[in-house]
């Protein structure tokens, strides 16, 4: 380091890896050992900050990154309050355009944390506030895949537990034996996890339970669940 300066180093979906490369322990492991080896205890580095969908992958008995705070689905801390609307931002929001508040929750809240118990899908907000009109707006990307293709495994009586939410029951579960990937289950729970951190789950951590938000969501998994009964249909 001749000039003595250090990096900032800003890592965007971070796990694109672990989602893209799903059956690539291989790849994975590569990939982790690289970011580790560039990050850790590195006398270049001022500060690494990385966003992904997936908490850091373990692998063994430790994470290969294990020098990070995280904050994610199940744990926010402090990030609580920022990771979408706050009720009291849509309220004012949409008292601005003369919108309904109580249909605005109903379709777009259900992220449940320590402090925060209403959190709202910021992106729907917006293009309800913005087209004046409230439908599903939830952005449709390869975890919708990963939706389908659980339901279809129906791992551990996923099914039924999607089928009790569905109608607005609660299923309690247990995150930390998760992996922190999209390939590697031991326990329904963990399938249950993922699907907290790619968004089609809340979790309530004072009961450790997790539930199926609104209406966009459950739409969601209707139309996942069409599609594999669907695909049923076909294969007879």
């Amino acid at each position: 380091m001749k000039t003595k300066k250090k990096f900032i180093f800003l890592i965007d979906e971070w796990d694109c890896v672990m989602r893209e490369r799903q059956n690539s322990e291989t790849m994975q492991k590569q990939y982790l050992d690289f970011l580790r080896n560039l990050l850790k205890d590195q006398p270049y580095v001022a500060l690494a900050y990385m966003t992904g969908i997936l908490p850091v992958k373990k692998y063994g008995e430790h994470s290969a990154l294990n020098m990070f705070i995280e904050y994610s689905m199940t744990d926010q801390d402090v990030l609580e309050e920022y990771t979408g609307f706050t009720g009291t931002e849509v309220k004012e929001l949409y008292e601005q355009l003369q919108m309904n508040f109580a249909e605005t929750g109903s379709w777009y809240d259900g992220y449940t944390f320590s402090d925060f118990r209403h959190i709202y899908n910021p992106k729907s907000v917006v293009e309800a506030m913005r087209r004046r009109k409230f439908s599903n707006y939830w952005a449709s990307t390869e975890v919708y895949d990963a939706l389908k293709t659980y339901i279809t495994m129906d791992f551990g009586g996923l099914r039924a537990d999607i089928a009790r939410m569905h109608v607005g029951g609660r299923v309690r579960v247990n995150t930390r034996s998760f992996r922190n990937d999209m390939h590697n289950f031991e326990v329904k729970d963990d399938v249950l996890t993922l699907l907290v951190h790619l968004g089609y789950l809340a979790y309530d951590s004072a009961e450790k339970e997790v539930f199926i938000l609104n209406k966009e969501i459950v739409e969601e998994f209707e139309m996942a669940m069409s599609v594999e009964a669907g695909q049923k249909s076909c294969v007879l």
